[in-house]
């Protein structure tokens, strides 16, 4: 069964983006995808320090011990990876823009062009503001060819304080029955499956 990986970018626990992470999933598996959760916050990743050593080949970063290359490898290899994140001062949170830092090496040594499809879900508390999602969107945008994959879907929602704002209706819908159906719908476009 094809697998969707669902990275969780922000360090609360069961916050907006734990909740949008999940409601993909239950989607995404009535589509038939197996589904596998990993929370940034709980994997160790030491970060980047510009010493430029994995300029050189072979491009290994020094920075051994971590989780880092666990981490790349299974981004690179799911059939649809998943990161939910939310924004922090128009980027990502800390840990996860560790994350995106620490694959520099990549930029040295990129892998194949074959591109396989990520989808990202940002959601922010602040309801306004033109460039909102732009730092965050960018930073994915270049992260995931470096692995293989390509940026290829992006939902940012705003106003998202807590889970309980899923609830919220956007143009008469809720916002969770619109998460869960986006799931859906990518698990079709993986699987093939044609809609009910």
């Amino acid at each position: 069964m094809p697998e969707l990986l669902l990275l969780a970018a922000s360090p609360r626990r069961d916050g907006t983006t734990d909740a949008m992470a999940h409601l993909f999933a239950e989607g995404a598996e009535d589509g038939g995808l197996s589904c596998r959760f990993l929370a940034l916050r709980d994997i160790r990743i030491r970060p980047c320090r510009g010493c430029g050593r994995c300029a050189a080949p072979p491009h290994a970063c020094p920075l051994s011990g971590d989780d880092a290359e666990r981490l790349f490898a299974d981004i690179a290899a799911a059939d649809l990876v998943f990161w939910a994140a939310p924004i922090y001062f128009y980027g990502l949170p800390a840990h996860a823009k560790g994350v995106l830092d620490r694959a520099q090496r990549f930029w040295h040594a990129p892998v194949a062009a074959a591109r396989r499809p990520a989808v990202a879900g940002l959601a922010a508390g602040r309801p306004r503001g033109e460039q909102l999602f732009t730092g965050a969107t960018l930073g994915l945008r270049y992260f995931f060819p470096l692995l293989g994959r390509e940026l290829t879907d992006t939902r940012c929602w705003r106003g998202m304080e807590t889970p309980d704002d899923w609830r919220k209706c956007d143009d008469g819908r809720p916002r969770a029955e619109k998460a869960r159906l986006w799931g859906r719908r990518w698990a079709q476009r993986i699987t093939g499956a044609t809609s009910a």
